[in-house]
């Protein structure tokens, strides 16, 4: 057991050498310039509303030219509370985001080793792992993007199917749990990748099924596993799924048919910070990499002449064909050649950009790297191979390394402060034109340049308080200004109409004096407003948990007592 323990110790020194060329341009003080700009301003709200007493906070407060967003109702959390871990330390905000990225260099190279380790010797799951974290698609997530959650889910995925294996050779609960809970960081990760896992997830049960000699238990063990997974992570999809329909987020979708890859850019894309855009001319890459490309094609070739030879296994030549079945796959469904199927499975437009696949799709890619040089290690029969397949993978992974970590920089750093970071012309009016946030349906809007919708608002129209008098004439003292509780003493001389500046999104509560009274968003911003009558009232606006969060929450404390009733039995055992 030692000795395993200290293999195990000089693998993971092995894979962190391996991973830190790939983030040696984050190790210095300074932030960079990436697409997705916010991660500073979610991290900075995500903490304040923490530090409220919101241990979930679904509002926030400034977003949206400062009325307000239901931000961590729709947006995956998981990358932001380990950066909140961080910044708990003291460091920075940009710190903190930037070790997020660095821990998911690292987390995605130990992953896809240990997954490389079902079907190859350790250097041979070395020579993938390297392929896998220096592929393009996770520097253009990391440095171009700025795609936080993509860029991190790409670190958990590997284990997604790792664990599945484990389930297929050994039914025991803690292959289950361990699959259940890499099920559900997925989907705190990033939702919509998880879209594309679930075809990927589909085949490869399937296969595993197929060669199962326990076919009734595996499928009961991994749909018990799916479960857990979902019930786990149930307090954020179920009402991001359901609620959406409050928001614009189904306004934009169906621009996909704009963002398909053609065949010739995984051959060819030159690297850019640009934009993904209709036609071949996007302004970032989609290449494969020249290296990758040439491996499978070694690949196609050994796998030929050994089949021909008939010196593969049955069972080798099942899993080569799964893999590569799924890399084509995958990249299938990134081309235009795919939309049948994108125009009949209108959930897949939430994807809104078909090269997602991509995500799951690099580590089956990186699998088929290996296996040319896993055949040549198993089939050719010379003296000292173990030590000639050292040297080859250590030259290649070196190689690798030289030829891709020179896209593993951003493009420009900056010089800047959490303070400007978070500012209130910052987070008002700069992030807030970026994007419209997942405010209610109804309000002002327009398209910026890029053609996705803002709020119709000029600066000078940017809301002074938190309040306004529309009608009548009082005096308003602010008790208390939370994220999620806002109460207000107010001394009405006549009849007033009070305005609070914040979207009237599903949740939001009016009462006077603990009375509950109606609320009021007729107004181009459908902001809340409610009537006071005249006299000293005490006015309270909560945002309140609706039937379905109540409900996902439920379910999650539920599957969470019942993974530890599980535990605790077999500890006890």
């Amino acid at each position: 057991m030692l000795k395993f323990k200290k293999d195990q110790l000089i693998e993971i020194i092995i894979l962190f050498i391996i991973s830190v060329p790939s983030f040696l341009s984050l190790l210095n003080p300074f932030y960079f310039t990436i697409h997705d700009n916010q991660h500073p301003v979610r991290l900075f709200l995500l903490d304040t509303g923490i530090r409220q007493g919101y241990l979930y906070p679904r509002w926030v407060d400034k977003l949206s030219f400062g009325f307000g967003d239901p931000l961590f109702n729709f947006y995956p959390p998981l990358v932001y509370y380990l950066a909140e871990f961080f910044h708990f330390f003291v460091l920075s905000l940009i710190w903190s985001i930037k070790l997020v990225f660095i821990l998911g260099f690292i987390l995605a190279t130990i992953s896809s080793y240990y997954l490389a380790r079902k079907f190859f010797s350790k250097p041979i799951s070395f020579l993938v792992a390297t392929i896998y974290n220096y592929s393009f698609y996770h520097a253009v997530n990391a440095y171009v993007r700025g795609a936080l959650a993509d860029f991190f889910t790409m670190s958990i995925i590997p284990l997604v199917f790792l664990f599945l294996i484990n389930i297929s050779e050994k039914k025991d609960l803690k292959n289950i749990f361990f699959f259940s809970f890499s099920l559900a960081l997925v989907m705190l990760s990033h939702q919509l990748i998880s879209l594309t896992l679930i075809f990927f997830l589909f085949f490869y049960f399937i296969f595993l099924l197929v060669i199962s000699d326990k076919k009734l238990l595996f499928i009961k063990k991994t749909f018990f596993g799916g479960l857990i997974g979902l019930g786990l992570s149930s307090f954020y999809w179920l009402p991001m799924i359901i609620e959406k329909k409050y928001t614009f987020l189904d306004m934009e979708l169906g621009n996909y048919i704009d963002h398909f890859i053609h065949p010739y850019q995984f051959w060819y894309s030159p690297w850019g910070f640009g934009a993904s855009i209709k036609g071949i001319n996007d302004g970032m890459s989609f290449q494969l990499g020249k290296i990758p490309i040439f491996f499978i094609v070694l690949t196609i070739i050994t796998f030929l002449y050994f089949f021909i030879l008939k010196k593969i296994k049955i069972a080798e030549i099942k899993i080569f064909f799964l893999i590569f079945f799924l890399t084509l796959f995958g990249l299938f469904m990134t081309t235009g050649y795919s939309n049948k199927i994108w125009e009949n499975l209108r959930f897949l437009w939430n994807l809104q950009f078909p090269w997602r696949f991509l995500s799951v799709t690099s580590i089956f890619i990186s699998l088929l790297c290996g296996f040319w040089l896993h055949w040549l290690e198993k089939k050719i029969r010379i003296k000292n191979i173990n030590l000639f397949i050292n040297i080859v993978v250590l030259v290649l992974c070196l190689s690798i390394i030289f030829k891709y970590q020179q896209y593993f920089k951003p493009q420009q750093y900056l010089k800047i402060t959490d303070k400007e970071l978070t500012s209130d012309e910052e987070i008002l009016w700069r992030q807030s034109q970026t994007v419209l946030h997942f405010v209610p349906q109804g309000v002002k809007t327009k398209k910026n340049e890029y053609g996705v919708y803002v709020l119709d608002i000029k600066k000078n129209n940017l809301p002074k308080k938190i309040y306004e008098i529309k009608e009548g004439q009082g005096i308003v003292r602010i008790i208390n200004n939370k994220f999620q509780e806002k109460t207000f003493a107010i001394e009405a001389k006549t009849p007033i109409t009070f305005q609070l500046n914040t979207f009237n999104f599903i949740g939001w509560q009016a009462y006077i004096n603990n009375k509950k009274i109606p609320i009021e968003d007729k107004n181009d911003y459908k902001l809340i407003n409610v009537q006071i009558p005249k006299g000293n009232h005490q006015l309270k606006f909560v945002f309140k948990n609706t039937l379905t969060r109540n409900l996902a929450e439920s379910i999650s404390i539920f599957t969470l007592i019942i993974i530890l009733i599980y535990y605790f039995k077999i500890k006890k055992q």
